[in-house]
């Protein structure tokens, strides 16, 4: 997934607790690959909106999968704003509901 990211990259949860920014290829593989072992899930682009600005994208995306410490149903919304730099992307701001992940993460009773 992260071929088509510059090295320098930047990655924003501006609605994660603590709101998370993340620099840099090396750094983000990790988080990326951590999160597979709590999620099992598909991804679905459902909507792209091209915008003024050639190097921006705004994507509307989804998810559907298992929380696998919990056995719980993930399902969640996503908006990425993209920018992108010589043909990859740089910089990506993704919100999400982070109330869903939460629940998914509790366990069951």
């Amino acid at each position: 997934m992260l071929d088509a990211w510059t090295d320098d990259l930047v990655y924003t949860e501006r609605f994660s607790d603590p709101p998370r920014r993340i620099e840099g290829k090396d750094t983000i593989r990790p988080y990326f690959s951590g999160a597979f072992d709590f999620f099992q899930m598909t991804l679905e682009i459902t909507a792209v909106h091209e915008c003024v600005e050639p190097d921006k994208l705004i994507l509307e995306y989804k998810s559907n999968g298992t929380m696998l410490t919990t056995g719980r149903p993930y399902a969640n919304t996503y908006i990425g704003i993209y920018r992108f730099r010589d043909g990859r992307i740089w910089q990506v701001d993704e919100f999400h509901n982070p109330l869903i992940t939460e629940r998914a993460r509790a366990p069951q009773e």
